[in-house]
C-alpha cells in the first residue's frame, strides 16, 4: 500500500485498544485491516486480528486441532498458518509453545516434508531472537 497505508496501519493500532473496549468486533476488524495496511500477508493479518479478539490466543491451538492428522505442514497452507502464528510469537518460550502445540495436534508423526517445513520455519523464527 505504500508509506501512507502503513503510516495509516500504525495510527489503527494506536486506536485499536480504545475502540476495542468499546465495541471488540470493531477491534478485531481494525486490527485486521491494520494488519494489511502494513503489508502482512492475509492469513498473518487474520490471526492477529482473532487473537485481539480471543484473549489467550487459543485461536492458533485450535486451528491446528481442526487440521491435525491432515499432512498440515505437507502445503503451503500449514506452512502460512504456521508461519503467520511465528510471526506473533514475541519470545523464544512463545516459539516453542508453538511448536509444542503444532506437535501436540498431529497425532500422527509429520512426514519428512512436513517436519523439514516445521523445522525451517522455527530456525528462521528463533534466528531473530538469537541477534
Amino acid at each position: 500500500m505504500g508509506g501512507i497505508g502503513k503510516a495509516l496501519g500504525k495510527v489503527m493500532d494506536v486506536v485499536k485498544p480504545f475502540v476495542t473496549m468499546v465495541n471488540p468486533l470493531l477491534g478485531a476488524a481494525m486490527s485486521f485491516a491494520s494488519g494489511l495496511m502494513q503489508g502482512k500477508n492475509p492469513l498473518q493479518s487474520l490471526l492477529g486480528a482473532a487473537t485481539d479478539l480471543i484473549p489467550g490466543g487459543g485461536v492458533f491451538k485450535n486451528a491446528l486441532g481442526a487440521f491435525a492428522n491432515s499432512g498440515l505442514m505437507d502445503g503451503a497452507g500449514g506452512n502460512s498458518l504456521l508461519s503467520g502464528a511465528l510471526n506473533l510469537a514475541t519470545g523464544k518460550s512463545k516459539v516453542t509453545d508453538i511448536l509444542g502445540d503444532l506437535f501436540k495436534a498431529n497425532k500422527n508423526p509429520l512426514t519428512s516434508l512436513g517436519m523439514g517445513n516445521a523445522t525451517e520455519l522455527a530456525a528462521q523464527k528463533m534466528s531473530t531472537f538469537l541477534s
